[in-house]
């Protein structure tokens, strides 16, 4: 049952047979033009259609809290997670579980968002585990950002938002890539994109990366292998395939292993826990994943006014965790009671996704009609084994940790297995309309969600629809206000102890006003959004959990600043803030939560980052980020504290084909709690990391 999972360096064996024949750059941005160094321009095929709206919409167009981050920032910043490309986002509160490497935890708008998305596709999971695609950002051409409910277009989804990584696709302009990267943690990293046209038709694309570092707690390490080989075949003038790859293979990663409060948040009777505190043990910690994607997308125009769109995706995964969590301290609160406990999770699983897109004049209003049908299946299976701190599992004391105490023949797992099989069924349809200076957005779907669990008797068929209306309106002189409403939707399994009822999805609503501004010269653009987000029919449970009923509702009010300009042809800078409001508003069987802010959410962030051109060859840049407290329990008993971090990064080209690259996170090495779940689970913020890279470009 327990996966054995490759550790195949030979991967870029591989990844030189698809490896283009003609070398040389191409598609670069003019540094003599500042405002195409402000709006960075991202390359994407025919297939691309925005995270948005899924059409060529813009964001700074769109009636939407909408965002795009391009490789060529992410890069300069020597971002390799998505947790870490979030850190300036405004309303967003990134990287709660900083230590930990087998996801990406972060909340938008005051709501987990759990489900990410690669290329405009689901990356499947298995529901409430530890299993689904990690995208590694150096395979990634953007990080989009879309705050608010995405039912309509996307189906079950949280509230708050969702991120989509864009792919690298092939261009038909030749250029190479190959980058050396070392640093903090033994960081070494050796990666290559080579990108080509192979004939008048076919461009191709090499993606590959081997990267081991340590973690940031003490014994823990890190691993990854990826390849990703992409082609894009221009079939005829109106026909255009794609066919893409994802193999990615994680023989180490960090689990989730918490901490307690006292030592983390409180001085203990020994001092407080350094940044790379451990509360596991090394001889059974761990995460070994290993990752197949393999898709293709076709793209055909019909007419210059029609056009369909297929993209499908097919995924196998398999993970083994071993790892700990704890009951609390002893009485002398240096002695942590632990148990050990084992997940084994197999994923399989198709996702797709059809849209019939038509551009038509109506009337005095131009329409892009947009109809789709997208459907996933994934069936996973887990195996769960858990000593429940019984048959000699360890204690810890903090104060003098001993991280090799654990005989694995002595421990004794009870087990816990799943058989999952779950799908989703969508319809949609999408008018975006322009009449004269308003475009409206204007959508309506319906899903049905049907999973079972054939080892534990539990099912859900559950349907629903939602919608989205929204408009923007150009007053001229760049300025454009905006209104929207969305919906959202999340299956629940489960049933009400006192009726007996099968749940109902939670459902979410939200209500948002915004403006929006760019000046002719695309040198200033600047962002104001005001949110009213509410989450409804939020299952609550009392405190033993005897009883549950769907009577809790949460709610989130806020406001995001977003600022950036181009103040000289040598200086920009990216500013933002965000203020937030999350608290529950009702919730029957535990009433004295009402008025309670939930854990892992910052009531305000603030950032700013400057990029100097000090020479042709050098930029010279730096960022500090604010996140504000949060709630170390959902009593609100006590907060974390807010912390202020700064980062620096250099890049130098040395001539027109290499490049020098240094970054260093959290220049003052300041220590700081990143969040807590409760006062027996917190976790350390990410420590000062030091990086240096070399890159060629031919």
């Amino acid at each position: 049952m327990i996966a054995k999972i490759k550790a195949p360096f030979g991967v870029f064996l591989l990844s030189m047979s698809f490896m283009p024949s003609a070398v040389a750059t191409g598609g670069e941005i003019d540094s003599d033009n500042p405002s195409e160094q402000l709006d960075r321009i991202t390359v994407h095929g025919e297939a691309y259609r925005s995270t948005g709206t899924k059409t060529q919409l813009k964001p700074i167009e769109a009636p939407m809290s909408y965002e795009v981050y391009d490789a060529e920032l992410l890069k300069k910043r020597q971002v390799d997670s998505v947790n870490k490309a979030l850190r300036y986002v405004p309303g967003v509160t990134p990287e709660s579980r900083a230590t930990v490497t087998i996801f990406d935890q972060y909340y938008i708008r005051g709501f987990e968002s759990y489900r990410n998305f690669y290329d405009g596709l689901a990356l499947l999971q298995v529901p409430g585990w530890n299993l689904g695609p990690q995208v590694d950002i150096f395979a990634t051409e953007s990080v989009e950002v879309l705050k608010g409910p995405t039912s309509v277009l996307y189906g079950s989804a949280p509230p708050g938002g969702m991120i989509n990584q864009t792919a690298k696709q092939p261009l038909s302009t030749s250029r190479t890539t190959l980058q050396l990267r070392a640093g903090s943690h033994s960081l070494q990293e050796f990666a290559l994109d080579s990108t080509g046209a192979v004939s008048d038709s076919v461009n191709m694309r090499v993606v590959a990366l081997a990267r081991a570092k340590d973690g940031q707690q003490v014994t823990t390490e890190e691993e990854r292998q990826l390849v990703a080989p992409s082609m894009t075949w221009q079939i005829s003038d109106k026909t255009s395939l794609n066919l893409n790859a994802y193999y990615q293979n994680d023989p180490k990663m960090v689990p989730s292993t918490p901490l307690p409060s006292i030592g983390a948040r409180y001085e203990a009777p020994y001092g407080k826990l350094d940044a790379d505190a451990f509360a596991g043990d090394a001889k059974w910690a761990g995460f070994e994943r290993e990752v197949t994607m393999v898709g293709y997308k076709i793209n055909h125009q019909f007419t210059d006014g029609l056009s369909f769109l297929q993209n499908f995706r097919y995924t196998k995964a398999n993970a083994l965790q071993k790892n700990s969590y704890n009951y609390g301290l002893a009485a002398d609160q240096r002695t942590l009671v632990r148990t050990f406990y084992l997940t084994d999770e197999d994923l399989e699983g198709i996702a797709v996704d059809n849209q019939l897109a038509s551009d038509f004049q109506f009337g005095e209003s131009q329409h892009n009609l947009l109809l789709g049908v997208d459907y996933r299946k994934a069936k996973g299976d887990v195996y769960y084994g858990d000593t429940y701190g019984l048959n000699h599992s360890p204690a810890l004391d903090l104060s003098d940790p001993d991280h090799y105490q654990v005989d694995e023949d002595s421990l004794i797992l009870y087990p816990y297995t799943l058989d999952l099989r779950e799908s989703q069924l969508g319809f949609y349809i999408q008018d975006e309309f322009s009449i004269g200076k308003m475009t409206w957005v204007a959508g309506l779907r319906r899903d049905t969600y049907r999973s079972k669990d054939y080892d534990n008797g539990t099912e859900i068929d559950q349907s629903e629809t939602s919608g989205r209306l929204a408009v923007i309106y150009q007053l001229g002189n760049g300025i454009a206000p905006y209104i929207n409403y969305s919906e959202s939707f999340e299956p629940q399994s489960g049933m009400d102890t006192a009726t007996q009822k099968a749940f109902e999805p939670t459902t979410a609503k939200q209500y948002e006003a915004g403006i929006k501004y760019q000046d002719q010269a695309r040198s200033i653009t600047f962002t104001a959004a005001y949110f009213d987000l509410r989450k409804q029919d939020v299952v609550v449970n009392n405190i033993d959990w005897s009883q549950r009923r769907q009577a809790g509702e949460v709610r989130s009010e806020g406001v995001e600043l977003q600022f950036e300009s181009l103040i000289s042809e040598s200086l920009s800078v990216m500013a933002s803030y965000s203020y937030m409001d999350v608290k529950v508003t009702e919730d029957e069987l535990q009433p004295n939560l009402e008025g309670k802010t939930p854990v892992w959410v910052a009531d305000q962030t603030a950032s700013v980052w400057l990029d100097f051109l000090a020479t042709d060859a050098l930029t010279v840049s730096g960022g500090a980020r604010y996140v504000g407290k949060q709630e170390i329990n959902k009593e609100n008993e006590d907060y974390v504290p807010s912390y202020m971090l700064y980062d620096a990064a250099l890049s130098y080209d040395i001539d027109e084909t290499y490049n020098v690259g240094l970054s260093v996170n959290n220049l003052t090495d300041k220590r700081y709690v990143g969040a807590c779940y409760d006062t027996n689970n917190c976790w350390m913020g990410a420590e000062r990391t030091t990086e240096l890279s070399l890159s060629a470009t031919f």
